[in-house]
């Protein structure tokens, strides 16, 4: 098994657009209505925007790859690319995604970890997080992994305003 995560570029497009896609649909899709969803991936995954993420020269995609095939991807924003503006010297991870088969597999692990060596080799001090409180299987595996809740927000989705609980990872 060789595992290896790759900073993406704007050819990879597609895949991480698709991957994004389907991955969002099985981890949400079953506990939002269709409605709400459809909405979401209209306005997220939209190519035009999904290209100027990836344009977005304070926003680095990573791919992760096993034997060459991908099966996860994350999202790191810095500066005034983060989501919220009141975390200073610290990195956001946006998206974490893992194919449904490769869960539990550490791969989430390996990207947590990469993400917190991109943070540091910038001289950031934290890693934060916005988590939906629905998701108690992904609020589980980031307090595994040493976040701490410090707060909330809202996530839109269509036109229910979820929470998403704020955790930070000191570097």
């Amino acid at each position: 098994m060789h595992l290896e995560i790759v900073k993406a570029g704007r050819e990879d497009q597609q895949e991480l657009l698709a991957f994004a896609k389907e991955n969002f649909l099985h981890t949400y899709a079953h506990r939002n209505t269709p409605e709400n969803i459809h909405h979401y991936i209209q306005e997220a995954f939209k190519p035009q925007a999904f290209k100027k993420e990836l344009l977005n020269h304070n926003s680095v995609f990573y791919k992760c790859q096993l034997n060459e095939e991908m099966v996860g991807y994350y999202k790191i924003n810095y500066a005034e690319a983060q989501t919220e503006p009141d975390y200073p010297e610290s990195a956001e991870i946006e998206r974490i995604y893992v194919s449904a088969v490769q869960k539990g597999k550490g791969i989430g692990r390996k990207m947590v970890d990469h993400a917190k060596a991109q943070a540091k080799a910038k001289g950031l001090h934290y890693l934060w997080l916005g988590v939906w409180q629905e998701n108690p299987e992904a609020i589980r595996f980031y307090e595994k992994m040493g976040f701490e809740e410090i707060g909330t927000h809202v996530f839109q989705l269509g036109d229910d305003a979820q929470t998403d609980i704020i955790m930070k990872l000191m570097l």
